[in-house]
């Protein structure tokens, strides 16, 4: 069935008004344009639409039907046209936020105070996913725009169609057993103790295992690795316990505070929290004011715990 829009609203406003003058004269057409219009929908449906009543235009039963839902598909375009034409503010749109732990809980409050602010009609729908796979969900569109993360030392391939934007670097700190506490501000000592003791690093087939191996070994430390825990909350529990050393960021030690003693580590090694979306996605308004809102939050210091 090939008919067109402007058929059925032809086809509507003959219906409403009985005869093809009348609609003619209504649309500003010939009445030749409407019958010619007619005569093309007719024709692109099996059954007839119209009965003659004198010199009025009856529907059949199938012209009924029709009626009732071009009436439908047109008010639909009326209120689709109404939305883009009318003031921004009227056009409400979900943007979908790929989001782990520590920069979820930094930057989220934030970016949708702002978004509140500057773009009340986005609504921001977080989206818990592994970081780990974090750029493959954006470029596989099961999210839209994510915060994900890029160490220095372990950069991520770039993936066909992703951008990435960075909102904000930390170091990495070590966080040390109690007994630790009176070197952390001697460098010497500090570095024979890292060298010397054991430590509790993710696995090395993770992002961030192999990140932590890639900084220590910038650092000039050569980890003693006993210890394989990927939940950062454990593996700072259990260098307050005194059984080692771990490695964690600002932004992670927001999520889990510690009086253990920390220090800098040596290096200079930085993660990276980014934003990824794809090329595609910065075409839409909403997405752009998303990220806009990101960069904002992270251009605040980032409230630790």
């Amino acid at each position: 069935m090939k008919w067109t829009f402007e058929q059925l609203k032809t086809f509507k406003v003959v219906a409403e008004l009985g005869t093809m003058t009348a609609a003619a004269e209504a649309l500003g057409f010939t009445a030749g344009a409407v019958s010619q219009q007619m005569a093309s929908l007719q024709g692109s449906v099996p059954r007839p639409l119209f009965a003659r009543d004198g010199r009025r235009v009856a529907l059949t039963d199938a012209g009924k039907t029709l009626l009732h839902h071009a009436a439908v598909l047109i008010e639909d375009e009326r209120q689709a046209a109404a939305a883009l034409s009318g003031p921004q503010a009227g056009q409400r749109a979900v943007v979908s936020v790929g989001v782990f732990g520590s920069a979820a809980v930094s930057a989220m409050q934030p970016a949708i105070g702002r978004l509140r602010e500057t773009s009340p009609n986005v609504a921001v729908q977080a989206v818990e996913v592994d970081v780990e796979t974090m750029p493959q969900a954006i470029q596989e569109s099961r999210i839209d725009i994510a915060l994900g993360l890029n160490y220095e030392d372990a950069p991520q391939p770039p993936l066909r169609g992703v951008v990435s934007q960075v909102l904000h670097r930390e170091p990495f700190l070590m966080v040390l057993p109690p007994a630790a506490h009176e070197l952390v501000h001697d460098d010497r000592l500090l570095m024979e103790y890292a060298n010397d003791c054991d430590w509790i690093l993710p696995p090395v087939d993770t992002y961030f295992g192999r990140a932590c191996r890639f900084a220590c070994a910038r650092s000039g430390i050569e980890p003693n690795v006993q210890h394989l825990v990927t939940d950062t909350a454990v593996s700072i529990a259990l260098a307050e316990s005194g059984i080692g050393v771990t490695l964690a960021t600002p932004l992670m030690m927001g999520l889990r505070p510690t009086a253990a003693p920390t220090a800098v580590l040596p290096g200079k090694s930085t993660r990276s929290i980014v934003a990824i979306v794809r090329s595609s996605a910065l075409e839409r308004d909403s997405v752009r004011a998303v990220r806009d809102a990101l960069v904002h939050a992270f251009s605040q210091p980032p409230k630790l715990g």
